[in-house]
């Protein structure tokens, strides 16, 4: 297919033959045409979506077959069109899902307003369930019939962690921006997203940062309006309320107050610049990972190699089984040469950190979300409760169920505990 024209007419062919949300993309990452159900197109969560597939960097890839990837669960696959070596625009295929995603399955519901909830679980719902396999076999024919070539079914397809860069900046009417908001029907979120996201700033975790901004689906029509005359007004402001928490996490993380304060200043100087959504949006994110990349810098800073890679392991394996012997082994050290240098560089043992990384993530969990208390014991390796009821008082203070009452927000609907809980 060489114009943007016959791609399009495949593209709405397309979606009516496997009634799957197609989108054609301008080779500018502007969105050509969306051929996509109603009853999904008008769930609030879909504009998000939509922003995010005319943001990503199609034209980076020049592979000789399609593309998958995923962002928040969701499935997609895209295809470019090229005349001779030029791109004429890039047909995506999704979202889909693999299985059936339910409430429960993942914290990112969780997070949520209770409505808001039941909005993402309805376009979850909503979505087709196409197995991978079979996913496979349509990129490959989209791909033959856009690129007019074949590709080996047995050759691996290609998954990619498909870049986002800076979309295209369009300015737009202050009554238009604020009436999309009305629209959107979303409500205000909780705390959760600011929770999480400034533990990680202050833990300099550069990587769950990124995943947590450039995957979620989550948009900022759920933080509120600060201005009720200008969108755009008010998106400044919460990106500025915004900065001052991520600066003071990034002060509690170890980066130098003055350095922190003269960074805030200076980015809260760039946002007043900006006169469009999008370009406001941009100097937030770009102000998040200079944070944490800062913190991450001077947390490296005060360890050494072998202990860092210690610290690396043990945050990802929280859930997982975490010994001397493994860490021994990754750092290339010795078992007893090992635990000296991490009690001498960190000021606890290994065993103290890891139970206290764990009751940290105990805390979070206890916070926001209502799973039972047991499960939270069991996921993060106590073994039984009235250990973890133990451990937790030693590191916190207090039980585990008094702590999540202290934490919980007023109003906030509760699941039915378990006996066990009941009786703590």
């Amino acid at each position: 297919m060489n114009t943007l024209i016959e791609l399009n007419t495949f593209g709405r062919l397309l979606h009516h033959a496997l009634q799957l949300p197609v989108f054609v993309i301008q080779p500018g990452r502007t969105i050509d045409s969306v051929y996509v159900d109603a009853v999904i197109a008008d769930n609030p969560y879909f504009a998000p979506i939509r922003e995010q597939i005319a943001g990503y960097a199609y034209a980076l890839y020049a592979a000789d077959q399609p593309i998958h990837f995923t962002r928040t669960r969701l499935q997609y696959f895209f295809v470019n069109a090229l005349d001779e070596e030029r791109l004429v625009g890039t047909l995506v295929v999704g979202p889909y899902l693999h299985a059936r995603i339910e409430e429960g399955a993942s914290n990112e519901f969780d997070m949520l307003h209770a409505e808001n909830r039941g909005r993402l679980l309805d376009l979850y719902g909503q979505l087709a369930i196409v197995a991978e396999e079979r996913a496979q076999a349509i990129s490959l024919m989209v791909y033959f019939a856009i690129r007019r070539q074949a590709v080996d079914p047995s050759i691996t397809p290609l998954s990619a962690d498909v870049p986002m860069l800076v979309p295209v900046v369009e300015k737009h009417e202050r009554e238009t921006e604020l009436s999309r908001g009305r629209r959107s029907g979303l409500l205000h979120t909780n705390l959760s997203h600011e929770r999480v996201l400034l533990q990680y700033v202050r833990a300099g975790e550069s990587e769950r940062v990124r995943d947590f901004v450039m995957e979620s689906i989550i948009g900022e029509d759920e933080f509120g309006l600060l201005s009720k005359r200008s969108r755009l007004r008010s998106e400044k402001n919460l990106m500025i309320t915004g900065i001052a928490l991520i600066c003071r996490a990034a002060i509690e993380g170890g980066l130098h107050e003055e350095d922190a304060l003269t960074l805030s200043d200076s980015y809260i100087q760039l946002l007043e610049e900006k006169d469009a959504l999008q370009e406001v949006s941009m100097v937030m994110a770009e102000a998040l990972f200079d944070f944490v990349d800062r913190v991450a810098d001077v947390r490296r800073g005060h360890y050494s190699p072998a202990v860092q890679d210690c610290l690396h392991e043990i945050a990802n394996q929280l859930y997982g089984e975490i010994t001397l012997d493994r860490l021994a082994e990754l750092t290339h050290l010795s078992p007893n040469y090992l635990s000296g240098l991490f009690k001498k560089e960190v000021g606890l043992t290994i065993s103290e950190y890891v139970q206290r990384e764990r009751i940290e993530e105990a805390k979070r969990l206890l916070a926001l979300t209502d799973y039972p208390i047991t499960d939270i014991a069991t996921w993060l390796n106590f073994s039984d409760q009235s250990y973890f009821n133990k451990v937790f008082k030693r590191w916190q203070g207090s039980t585990p169920k008094s702590y999540r009452q202290s934490e919980q927000r007023p109003g906030r609907k509760r699941t039915e505990l378990t006996s066990t809980e009941q009786n703590q």
